[in-house]
């Protein structure tokens, strides 16, 4: 990936969404901030390429109210440095009243961007920092610590937020996104509110609806606990079998009896529906790869193949209280803390 920065401006964000007071907002740059060779390559080696080594695809979606695609057209086509600080004061204004209350505060940096020969703009906030700077006083010699408490972005910074964004041919805006604050899931406000985009690829958002809806059935539709147990585990089983792709007929065929195949289906919604689907675990509690028992009192994870081997069995007692067996060798026993369903009790 080669990208060349020629221009950048960067304005402070607070923490948390806009407040009451008409006294608080972004605060805003009115010029160009000054790029050295040696920030320029600290921004672009440290910064932008280590946080898109695994971006997400993303384009602007019409239906949602953001203006940030709007504005980042105006950038693209505009090269003037007048056009450019006033779309990047907008954007540093959007971001902050789209914020939720628990975003910290930061910088956002908006630059204008050449990546593999494409105009592009950069959106990246990054978070305030506090450190130590180490000076040698010249008469005594002495070496002092000196306090810096308004350093911006060091070696180690977390950049939370980056989206690096261009049009395509027919003059969509299209991109990449990073949100290393949450990990694989994503912060909604920045990816729809503030950029005013979708996911290109929805497979990973219709597999956690599929599994979560399947998973709500289970556990609140289905009046049989132990049954719901049996097919929380085949679906586990046929979510990380071989294939790329699910259908949700397909699956009710397959584990459900046939008295429940209808209600299934008709729990799953229709941004679902009965299509065939590539599976993407990414938002899936630990990819996909076990189930969850809580009771009164404990908490049991099993593994897809725990359920495969049979060495965990759901059943029903004569009094009618559910049992859980638990077969195989046991190799470690440890302190855990006590599950919160427990603790309420």
């Amino acid at each position: 990936m080669a990208i060349n920065l020629s221009k950048a401006i960067v304005h402070e964000v607070p923490k948390g969404k806009h407040s009451t007071k008409t006294d608080v907002d972004a605060t805003l740059s009115t010029e160009l901030t000054p790029l050295a060779p040696e920030t320029r390559r600290f921004i672009l080696d440290n910064m932008v390429k280590f946080a898109l080594k695994h971006p997400r695809d993303i384009k602007a979606d019409d239906s949602l109210a953001s203006k940030t695609t709007s504005l980042v057209e105006r950038i693209i086509k505009d090269s003037d440095d007048g056009p450019f600080v006033e779309a990047s004061q907008e954007l540093a204004k959007a971001l902050f009243r789209s914020q939720t209350a628990t975003s910290p505060s930061g910088i956002l940096v908006i630059a204008r961007v050449e990546r593999d020969g494409r105009d592009s703009v950069l959106l990246m906030k990054a978070e305030h920092q506090e450190g130590m700077r180490l000076q040698r006083d010249p008469v005594s010699g002495r070496l002092d610590l000196e306090h810096l408490n308004e350093l911006i972005v060091g070696q180690n910074s977390r950049i939370y937020k980056v989206a690096l964004m261009e049009l395509a041919d027919d003059g969509t805006v299209i991109g990449q996104m990073v949100d290393q604050q949450n990990g694989a899931m994503y912060a909604d406000f920045f990816l729809a509110d503030f950029l005013g985009c979708q996911l290109a690829d929805r497979s990973e958002i219709q597999t956690k609806v599929f599994m979560d809806s399947a998973m709500a059935f289970f556990n609140e539709t289905l009046a049989d606990t132990v049954k719901g147990a049996r097919y929380a585990g085949a679906l586990t089983a046929y979510m990380n079998a071989p294939g790329e792709d699910f259908q949700p007929s397909v699956f009710a065929d397959e584990f459900l009896e046939a008295r429940d195949r209808d209600d299934f289906l008709d729990a799953i919604p229709d941004t679902v529906g009965d299509a065939v689907i590539r599976k993407d675990m990414k938002l899936i509690a630990g990819g996909g790869s076990g189930v969850r028992f809580i009771g009164q009192g404990f908490t049991v994870t099993a593994s897809n193949e725990a359920f495969e081997s049979g060495n965990i069995d759901v059943s029903r007692d004569e009094n009618g209280a559910t049992v859980i067996r638990l077969s195989g060798d046991l190799r470690q026993i440890r302190f855990g803390s006590v599950p919160k369903a427990a603790a309420l009790d």
